[in-house]
């Protein structure tokens, strides 16, 4: 019942809100559509109806009602159905395949959640690592003569964890082989603290291809600038050094970074950043 019970308390945490949002198409006669066909499916599962009314407290009669689309349930009896069948509210809102799929992932990243969790790295002090835009450089994939760079966002959430938003940009997009339209190149992440550091996650939202790195602060004295690696899941042979700006949070400093947003020539960017990558490239060459 107390898992049952977190699923009922769902349709109020602002999850639910962004979904309806996008869905204000659907009319009460397409939502009640929704849920008597979600309940026909779970109803299926039992063996007797006339039990599983029993079990719940509903009257039979008003049962089919909800079986035909014909009315909702009130707020006690939903609940007492999302009890019965474990099942999060959005039955009453999301086709029963959608939700039972979200509810196996949205398991597993709290599974996952909570072994961070449990190691206190997620939850990060804004003095150590600020909300605001960042600039991320690297090496160009294709040219070593060239840096790539990307822009992103970093906020923390209710529970102090930092997460990362982003696009890759459409000229590096386009040199990889995905797809172009923004939707495809946009990127999220978390953070996590280390001992000396910090690491990320970072992943394309619709394809398979993920980031993985670590930085450290202030690089050469400039508490702005945090110097690092990061592996791609396309390349897992050779990391490859990161350079990271935080910006100032002004409308000048982010119209200046985004018109660096893309691949470019080395000498495009500060000596700063120039020099990061010409040591980092120096140290390579002596170690082979």
């Amino acid at each position: 019942m107390m898992g049952a019970s977190r699923h009922f308390g769902q349709i109020g945490d602002g999850r639910l809100g962004g979904w309806l949002l996008k869905q204000t198409d659907l009319s009460p006669t397409d939502l009640r559509g929704i849920f008597g066909a979600n309940l026909r499916e779970l109803a299926a599962r039992e063996p007797s109806v006339a039990q599983l009314c029993r079990n719940i407290g509903i009257n039979r009669t008003q049962f089919n009602r909800y079986l035909n689309g014909e009315a909702f349930p009130r707020p006690d009896v939903l609940y007492r159905i999302c009890c019965h069948f474990d099942v999060d509210a959005r039955v009453l809102l999301e086709p029963l395949g959608q939700v039972e799929r979200q509810g196996k992932t949205d398991a597993a990243v709290l599974s996952v959640a909570r072994y961070f969790g449990a190691l206190g790295s997620m939850a990060l002090e804004a003095s150590v690592l600020p909300d605001g835009a960042y600039r991320l450089f690297r090496l160009s994939y294709f040219d070593d003569t060239a840096l790539s760079c990307h822009m992103f966002t970093s906020r923390r959430d209710a529970a102090g964890v930092v997460r990362m938003r982003g696009y890759m940009s459409g000229e590096a997009s386009l040199r990889l082989g995905l797809p172009k339209a923004s939707a495809d190149r946009r990127l999220l992440g978390v953070v996590f603290h280390q001992m000396n550091g910090f690491s990320f996650v970072l992943a394309l939202r619709q394809i398979p291809l993920m980031f993985l790195g670590g930085f450290e602060p202030n690089y050469l004295g400039h508490p702005q600038f945090y110097s690092g690696s990061l592996i791609s899941s396309h390349d897992v042979s050779s990391p490859t050094p990161i350079l990271i700006e935080r910006l100032e949070p002004t409308l000048a400093a982010m119209l200046a970074a985004r018109h660096s947003i893309g691949v470019h020539p080395r000498e495009t960017y500060s000596p700063l950043v120039q020099g990061y990558f010409n040591r980092c490239q120096t140290r390579s060459v002596v170690a082979t």
